[in-house]
């Protein structure tokens, strides 16, 4: 069975990201995952981690879209990603995982999501797919000279934001790895965001899984009600963690997205993930 990481985003607020690994260190949580909550300054620690989407944070913020038609924005985009691969490289990672790119660059940021123009024609459509698959192929070249995995995160869509993002359906996903075969690409499973997608597009979310087994790599797992993004720790008994389950991905990668109130509750959640995931299923 393979590690159950957790996320650097796992806890409220924003610390150093030393602090927060020593923080995790002290409950016993050595394998981490490097994302959104902290801030870094000089040289990464030494460890198990992971290195996700939008690390380390630019001096210069700005919001990564690999299908961007903002020609700025989409190289910086690829050279953030192009980073992420080397830098999980450099630490043994044995992949880099980044979100599903956006139709189009949001405008601002909501409640629970970046806001996003609505595209104005089935053209812009077809080319930030366009855009997005050229990104990609780059990041899989590089993914595969360094000798790392390339994972790609499906993205969140609650009711407002559909039709404006890329790879929300298994069709989707399953078109990108007709167009880039390569072994070094697959899928980052975030069962958050697969349970809101699912029920904006009509969906289930265990039949998606089923569609896309054979390109899962690895899993983010939280829950929430099935309308927003809301972190919550999945339950035993939940869908999430029945997937995870699955003989089938017991050899992949687990991280623990869901947010709480301490470093030691956590510890005591992946404890009990460790058990219920220990019960494997057909």
């Amino acid at each position: 069975m393979s590690k159950i990481y957790v996320s650097t985003a796992c806890l409220p607020g924003s610390e150093a990201l030393d602090a927060r690994v020593a923080r995790y260190a002290t409950e016993g949580l050595s394998a981490v995952e490097f994302g959104a909550g902290v801030s870094v300054e000089g040289e990464l620690p030494q460890g198990d981690f992971l290195i996700h989407n939008y690390f380390p944070p630019p001096p210069e913020p700005f919001v990564l879209n690999l299908a961007s038609s903002d020609a700025n924005i989409r190289q910086r985009s690829i050279d953030m990603a192009r980073s992420g691969l080397v830098l999980s490289a450099q630490i043994g990672a044995p992949f880099y995982s980044v979100h599903a790119g956006f139709i189009t660059d949001p405008v601002g940021f909501g409640t629970t999501s970046f806001i996003f123009p609505m595209p104005q024609s089935r053209e812009e459509v077809e080319a930030a797919w366009e855009t997005f698959l050229a990104s990609v192929a780059l990041l899989v070249d590089e993914a595969e000279r360094l000798g790392v995995g390339l994972l790609i995160e499906n993205n969140v869509c609650p009711p407002d934001l559909k039709g404006k993002l890329l790879l929300q359906t298994p069709e989707e996903f399953l078109a990108l790895f007709e167009r880039i075969r390569s072994p070094r690409l697959g899928i980052l499973l975030d069962t958050g965001h697969l349970r809101v997608s699912a029920t904006t597009y009509g969906l289930n979310s265990a039949a998606c899984i089923t569609a896309l087994a054979a390109h899962i790599r690895a899993f983010h797992l939280h829950d929430n009600d099935g309308h927003s993004d809301q972190h919550l720790p999945a339950e035993r008994e939940s869908w999430a963690v029945m997937a995870i389950q699955s003989r089938a991905f017991q050899d992949y990668p687990v991280v623990v997205e869901a947010r709480h109130e301490s470093a030691a509750a956590l510890a005591r959640y992946v404890r009990d993930l460790q058990q219920w995931r220990g019960d494997s299923k057909p």
